[in-house]
């Protein structure tokens, strides 16, 4: 256990990324990822991999590892708040390399990522917003999301009453399941008399002008 938080704190500088990659520390962090003792060895292994997948080159090789998303995916689901949210972190920055989305998905991420949306004593709405919306990038993650009868409400809620980061990431969500059924997104959001209101809230104030009007035009 001392030895992975060395290895965390290590891990900070990019130099030491490097070097922690090329001396195959990886595969014992997986380790501890799955297997630590403590949920403390097991969420300092997560802030660990989140600090390595910072660098590309680390994305590539994490997402190779068969047992590391898997074990990222069972923390985002076990873990405090704390390691949840390294969890996610994590999983965004592997999620930017297009090739691991599908690994993500496959690994049961959505579903837990969806009902991260709805607890609230989670407090990583923001964070597993951004990887739904990185996952829409992958035809797996788009169908798996698009299956979910709970999400379409909870955007229209963040909508109303997420942070400037979560608004935007719900815009995106519900433009991309616009973008693949039309009809059958706006049929949700007509359902709901609170998301016009909102939509239109944001078509006309902020920062979100253009991406609210795009989807009011969708």
């Amino acid at each position: 256990e001392h030895a992975v938080t060395a290895m965390f704190n290590l891990s900070i500088y990019d130099n030491n990324k490097v070097l922690i990659m090329s001396a195959g520390a990886v595969d014992k962090i997986v380790q501890f990822l799955e297997q630590g003792k403590t949920m403390e060895a097991r969420e300092n292994a997560a802030a660990t991999i989140f600090s390595l997948t910072m660098l590309d080159e680390c994305k590539v090789q994490i997402g190779a590892r068969p047992r590391a998303v898997p074990a990222l995916v069972l923390l985002l689901k076990e873990g405090t708040p704390i390691g949840k949210r390294d969890a996610a972190t994590a999983l965004f920055n592997l999620a930017v390399y297009n090739p691991n989305k599908s690994i993500i998905v496959n690994s049961g991420a959505v579903d837990v990522l969806i009902e991260l949306l709805m607890d609230d004593k989670a407090s990583i709405t923001d964070d597993a917003l951004s990887v739904l919306a990185l996952l829409l990038g992958c035809s797996k993650g788009l169908q798996e999301i698009r299956n979910s009868r709970e999400l379409v409400p909870l955007l229209i809620d963040l909508l109303r009453f997420g942070s400037v980061k979560g608004k935007e990431n719900s815009i995106t969500l519900l433009l991309g399941l616009c973008k693949e059924e039309t009809e059958v997104v706006a049929r949700r959001l007509l359902a709901n008399p609170r998301s016009v209101p909102s939509l239109q809230s944001l078509a006309a104030h902020g920062s979100l002008r253009e991406l609210g009007g795009r989807l009011m035009h969708c």
